[in-house]
């Protein structure tokens, strides 16, 4: 059998509703190891936010931020950070808005505002996470890789109409938004893994359930949706499996042969 470079998203993928991972999951992602597939998060979560997966799992390759930042056999072999100037100018319209910012190092998340409020409370609490420290100038000091952003789809046009060529905007909550290098997905990281390591494109899949999944899923040589993906991000996958709350991935690995 030809090895496969496979790829997983966290939340709502790897993780059940209750942010919980299934003792199939992980025997499928031990099966693969033993087969000597590569196995690979690729999450919108930083370093910080995925360690506990990282580690209960027993990952070696990850890849973080929407694919901002890499890391093969835990050693750091990719980097797109958010433009400084451009960075500077997004807080500064945010701030008249009264929207709160998240800045994402590769292992540090910093909020802007002092206080909290409901949007960045239920957003953050949505991947099992709160509000992280406050420190309104880390973007000044030290590499963001991603920021996330509290808006309404209502109040968008205040950033993504053009304003911010050098950013992309995902949505993943009602009141949450990535922002990431305009450049910068999921799809074109894993792409660079599989080709820098030796992996066909056909001897690539990727598992996912969100917005910033979809491309990941639509360029991988098969993608496979959860159960409990959108709509939109299944009608790009090659396969529907089972939701995280009933071993999808695991069946899907089964269907396939891999386990």
């Amino acid at each position: 059998m030809k090895k496969k470079m496979i790829f997983f998203d966290i939340d709502g993928t790897l993780l059940n509703d209750e942010k919980k991972f299934s003792p199939n999951t992980k025997k499928a992602l031990e099966k693969l190891k033993e087969k000597g597939h590569e196995i690979v998060i690729a999450t919108g979560r930083n370093l910080f936010l995925a360690k506990s997966v990282i580690d209960d799992l027993a990952f070696e390759n990850y890849i973080l931020c929407n694919g901002a930042v890499g890391y093969y056999h835990n050693k750091l072999v990719y980097e797109n950070r958010l433009d400084q100037s451009e960075l500077k100018r997004l807080v500064e319209i945010a701030d008249k808005h009264d929207h709160d910012v998240i800045y994402e190092s590769a292992d540090k998340l910093r909020r802007r505002s002092k206080d909290n409020n409901a949007r960045m409370i239920n957003a953050m609490k949505s991947v099992g996470s709160s509000p992280p420290p406050h420190d309104s100038d880390y973007h000044l000091t030290n590499p963001i890789y991603q920021g996330l952003i509290f808006y309404t789809d209502e109040e968008k046009n205040a950033y993504e109409n053009g304003q911010f060529p050098k950013f992309k905007f995902i949505r993943w909550h009602d009141h949450g938004v990535d922002i990431v290098p305009h450049d910068g997905s999921k799809a074109n990281t894993v792409l660079s893994y599989a080709n820098k390591y030796g992996f066909a494109l056909e001897d690539t899949i990727a598992f996912g359930d969100g917005l910033n999944d979809l491309e990941m899923l639509s360029e991988v040589g098969t993608g496979i949706a959860m159960g409990n993906a959108l709509e939109t991000v299944k009608l790009k996958a090659d396969k529907i499996t089972k939701n995280c709350n009933e071993d999808g991935i695991y069946l899907a690995l089964k269907e396939l042969s891999l386990i």
